[in-house]
């Protein structure tokens, strides 16, 4: 019977991993009077001047003389996990006439648990049956895999001068969940919203390595992820690339020379809205301090510093301190522990207002009635109108630019957003795989360009985020198709706590209810549950939380809820 890769505990790759742990060792021990006390696991400190992040080194060793066609296939997945040198050492266990044409970075295929590898009776011939977890494609792009996904990669071996090598594989690795963790990191590539007002983050995936700086840049160039296009903008023209697939960094400057086809009919403004963004998504390097634009190793000509139209991109939007709430059906604004009356609000105890909403300029309102199938709205005039008449309304969201949104949860995929002008002009919003979904939330992220997304299907919850399309002047048009976030707890509630974080938790008025953190980078965190949880609201942070009971208004204190002091404010909700 053939056993698994794991199960083989005296197989090739548990003897190579032993090697490998015992070699890290022995090298330790030479080292030890200059051990550093932080930093990265398996970093060298050279004496040349560091030009990339620090990173994680694997030196698993090559093919070993006389191996058997299957401790090939063995090793070479084992020197999957070795990135430097262009995965040299992978490349050992190729033959020639495949080594330098495989393309590494191609494909990272990250699996569950361990690998299969069925042999067949020529014994030249393998599959490698891998339970996949996610797949990361050359533009550094995650695409988490369906629950039970499974993949098979044919390998063939050839003899190549009495030693028997891999002829034809796939482009790509294959590298274990456990391995993924610390062979690869989520670096934010920054785009602009419509309006080129703040920057939008699109989380990329990256083997730390040599070279990854240039990685990032050509990712950057190539323009956003699928789920972002039509939503973000880049300040770089399509088709823009670098002279040569190096981005150096020395001393803490990067240089990123580009082509000269990129400045073409570009005016000054434009030119320091790509530095921007060149120094907003290299700035999450920790060797990165500057950037240094060329084209043709020529310094490019940014202009007058700062053009007039200039301004800078707003990274991760604050949203103060202050929430709006309910407090005796009416209208009330809630900072640090208690209630403050706010100024020049309508009466609305007559409209049973729940779920209120707020621009951070606190211009702007919205609000559900009891029955959530009216959504009134607020503006300078301070009346209170009816704008959407629907079925299981979600809750108001405000965004930056003042547009009050809602969808119904009756599978009619109607999304509406209020203008923010005299009139309250209605957009309806195309959306269309909402129409396949009941939708529970809708949140406009804090710089407008996303959406977060709660959607049950069936019995099951699921936590997507979109891209908000827009016009120049902000006017919203579509909601893209979106991706998945993995949530384990079900949800049907939801709000933004920074640019990359949201925290989504299922209400319950009896039972304990476990709030999640997901991270756009795939990281998640529960919170201590509380009992009877009814709502939520973020502010900045995951630390900056409020949770609603029946009885009292709780904040987060570490892992734990604090309860607040009377009176109890209903709904609340940080601008957004």
């Amino acid at each position: 019977m053939q056993r698994t890769l794991g199960e083989r505990k005296g197989g090739p790759v548990a003897l190579l991993r032993a090697a490998v742990v015992l070699l890290a060792a022995l090298v330790m021990l030479s080292a030890c009077s200059s051990i550093p006390m932080s930093g990265p696991v398996g970093t060298s400190q050279g004496e040349e001047p560091q030009t990339e992040a620090a990173e994680y080194t694997f030196n698993p060793p090559g093919p070993v003389p006389g191996a058997d066609p299957k401790a090939i296939v063995d090793g070479f997945l084992l020197a999957g996990t070795a990135a430097q040198d262009d995965y040299r050492t992978a490349r050992e266990f190729l033959a020639p006439s495949l080594a330098g044409e495989w393309q590494p970075v191609e494909r990272t295929v990250v699996y569950r648990n361990s690998v299969n590898i069925v042999g067949s009776p020529t014994d030249t011939e393998f599959v490698v049956q891998l339970e996949v977890a996610s797949v990361i494609d050359e533009h550094g792009i995650r695409e988490p895999a369906e629950e039970g996904a499974t993949e098979s990669v044919p390998v063939v071996l050839t003899d190549v001068d009495g030693e028997w090598r891999i002829a034809e594989i796939p482009d790509g690795t294959m590298v274990s969940n456990v391995d993924f963790q610390t062979l690869f990191s989520a670096y934010n590539l920054y785009f602009y919203d419509a309006t080129y007002t703040y920057a939008v983050p699109d989380v990329r995936w990256y083997a730390s390595r040599q070279g990854v700086s240039a990685a990032i840049v050509s990712s950057l160039l190539e323009g956003p992820a699928p789920y972002l296009s039509g939503a973000v903008i880049s300040a770089f023209p399509e088709g823009s690339t670098l002279v040569r697939r190096s981005v150096p960094v020395e001393s803490g400057a990067a240089t990123v020379d580009l082509s000269a086809e990129v400045l073409t009919g570009t005016t000054f403004l434009r030119r320091q809205q790509m530095q921007q963004q060149l120094e907003l998504t290299l700035g999450g390097l920790n060797t990165v301090s500057t950037v240094h634009m060329t084209v043709d190793q020529r310094e490019v000509d940014l202009g007058p510093s700062p053009d007039p139209a200039f301004q800078a991109a707003v990274t991760n939007p604050a949203v103060g301190s202050l929430q709006i709430g309910v407090l005796d059906n009416e209208l009330t604004f809630y900072e640090g522990s208690r209630p403050v009356e706010p100024q020049n609000l309508p009466a609305v105890s007559e409209l049973n207002p729940r779920d209120p909403a707020m621009s951070l300029d606190q211009e702007h309102f919205g609000f559900l009635n009891a029955r959530r199938n009216r959504m009134y709205v607020i503006g300078p005039d301070r009346t209170a109108h009816q704008a959407v008449a629907g079925t299981q309304l979600t809750a108001p969201s405000v965004d930056p630019f003042g547009w009050t949104w809602t969808a119904a949860g009756d599978q009619s995929g109607a999304v509406y957003a209020i203008a923010p002008d005299e009139e309250r002009t209605r957009v309806d919003i195309t959306a269309q795989w909402f129409s396949e979904r009941t939708i529970e939330e809708l949140r406009i992220s804090r710089e407008g360009a996303r959406a977060l997304v709660i959607a049950r299907e069936g019995d099951e919850s699921k936590v997507y985020v979109a891209g908000v399309v827009r016009d120049q002047d902000g006017q919203p048009r579509s909601i893209s198709t979106p991706i998945e976030l993995d949530a384990s707890v079900p949800a049907d509630s939801g709000v933004w706590a920074n640019e990359s974080t949201v925290i989504v938790m299922q209400s319950s008025a009896d039972e304990p209810v476990e709030t999640e953190i997901l991270r756009l980078d795939g990281g998640s965190q529960r919170m201590a549950p509380l009992t009877g949880m009814l709502d939520i609201s973020a502010g900045n942070g995951d630390q900056d939380v409020y949770a609603q009971t029946e009885e009292a208004l709780y904040i987060r204190v570490g892992n734990s809820w604090a309860p607040q002091p009377p009176p109890l404010v209903i709904d609340p909700s940080f601008p957004g």
